[in-house]
């Protein structure tokens, strides 16, 4: 019940491993090949019903429960970085592209027990990246976030840390786009609106010109957006929907 409480699930196994680092004790209880809580953890963590029988199962084939645990979990974080890396493809692809469909797809293939709402090895995050699909409508985005937010768990709060130039939020991602129906999504599934993140972004009118915004808000970086938009000339109504997105994360703060 306490693992339960400080850490969510594909998390337990962890926290169980750093209360054994505590001292001797808890070390020979928690860390013991058969101890029972592995066998919980396996199954509602991981999906694994346990098995484990000393009187039937030969040495060379028996697997106790924590050893069962550490290869699911293991299991589980090769699945996530393949997963990721297949959504990165279809975020990218003028041919493939990122829908509904193609996300769950997806999922479905390599989970359900994908660690959502770890960094993956370079960095990122699935709801950040698909708030930064290309060649896609925004009303496609939206239904891939509340798909993952919805149905997958996506904390809409955790930021990448990809490099020391790239540290975004979903929310900062979407505003800098320019993308008012995921930006009042991402406000009512409570994320913070003063985070700060670190990025760059290309230009809509102009892919060859981009601009950076270094430890800003979400407000901050569709304010300097909108700003650098206009200086390259582009008519009013081009920006409408930065205009949104500053407005609505205006009101937000009132």
């Amino acid at each position: 019940q306490i693992c339960s409480f400080v850490a969510g699930p594909t998390q337990r196994a962890t926290v169980i491993c750093q209360l054994a680092s505590l001292c001797q004790g808890s070390r020979t209880i928690l860390l013991h090949e058969d101890y029972s809580i592995w066998g919980v953890v396996l199954q509602q963590d991981y999906g694994v019903t346990g098995t484990f029988d000393k009187r039937r199962s030969s040495k060379r084939l028996k697997k106790s429960y924590l050893q069962q645990v550490r290869r699911a979990h293991q299991l589980a974080l090769d699945n996530t970085e393949i997963a990721y890396y297949y959504l990165t493809e279809l975020c990218t692809s003028k041919k493939n592209r990122l829908s509904r469909n193609n996300l769950c797809s997806l999922l479905h293939e390599y989970g359900p027990h994908l660690r959502m709402n770890h960094l993956t090895n370079t960095g990122g995050t699935f709801l950040v990246e698909c708030c930064r699909a290309r060649y896609v409508r925004e009303c496609t985005i939206l239904k891939c976030v509340e798909e993952l937010v919805g149905n997958w768990g996506a904390c809409v709060a955790l930021a990448t840390n990809e490099s020391r130039r790239c540290q975004l939020t979903a929310l900062s991602v979407a505003s800098a786009r320019g993308m008012p129906a995921v930006v009042r999504y991402l406000l009512k599934e409570d994320a913070n609106r003063e985070a700060r993140s670190t990025g760059r972004f290309r230009l809509h009118s102009n892919a060859r010109k981009t601009i950076s915004c270094q430890h800003a808000t979400p407000l901050e970086f569709a304010t300097k957006m909108r700003d650098a938009e206009l200086e390259e000339g582009v008519a009013r109504e081009a920006v409408k929907d930065l205009d949104l997105v500053i407005e609505i994360l205006e009101n937000v703060s009132r």
